[in-house]
């Protein structure tokens, strides 16, 4: 897995990144990653099921953790399936908000948190599911899930949050709402209260957002 980041790393202009004990970086930065294969499944049709854990250690000590699941035809498919599910939700994220505030890919806006001023990365809302769902906007949520937050009292220093949303035939299935690891149950109820799209068939929607 290492060098999954090696390449990202270096695709994004890095050629100063490194590999060492506690992961993959870049120099003169603390921030380092790691990911290991947590279970693979193979499905009586052949296909697979795995799921990834990915692990971002802070300069302040601190890590992120975040299991993805991935599927696939093969067991490879699978694993690239989870890794892209991670890039386009959480690591440019994590690069923004640790390793490069330059990146553009990425804004960085301001929030009132519980009456603190803070900075606020909030990734793109991944969406998977059938067609229909496909052409809705989610763009909509993006204040919605913010103003869900803002009563937190968060202390200082990063804080990250993951929203995670399913629905099937209009029906609520999976929502979860996760502050810095762990589940929350405020949040959990705020984000089920949010006024997701409605939509026949299955989709899921998850987006990763740091508090700094």
């Amino acid at each position: 897995m290492d060098q999954f980041f090696v390449k990202w790393l270096t695709a994004h202009g890095h050629a100063d990144t490194v590999v060492d004990s506690d992961g993959v970086g870049v120099r003169d930065n603390a921030t380092r990653l790691r990911a290991g294969l947590n279970g693979s499944k193979r499905h009586d049709n052949g296909s697979f099921v795995v799921e990834i854990e990915f692990t971002v250690r802070m300069a302040s000590g601190g890590e992120i953790t975040e299991f993805v699941a991935g599927i696939g035809e093969t067991e490879e498919k699978a694993i690239n399936d989870a890794l892209l599910n991670f890039t386009l939700t959480t690591f440019h994220v994590v690069y923004k908000a640790f390793i490069n505030a330059a990146d553009p890919h990425m804004i960085q806006s301001s929030a009132v948190i519980n009456g603190v001023n803070r900075d606020v990365i909030a990734g793109d809302i991944l969406l998977r599911g059938g067609s229909s769902s496909k052409e809705m906007n989610f763009n909509s949520l993006r204040p919605q899930i913010q103003g869900a937050f803002q009563s937190l009292p968060l202390t200082p220093g990063p804080h990250w949050i993951k929203i995670v949303y399913s629905q099937n035939d209009r029906q609520p299935m999976t929502v979860s709402a996760t502050l810095d690891n762990s589940d929350h149950a405020a949040l959990t109820e705020a984000v089920k209260r949010l006024e997701w799209p409605p939509a026949d068939g299955f989709y899921m929607a998850k987006q990763f957002i740091v508090v700094k």
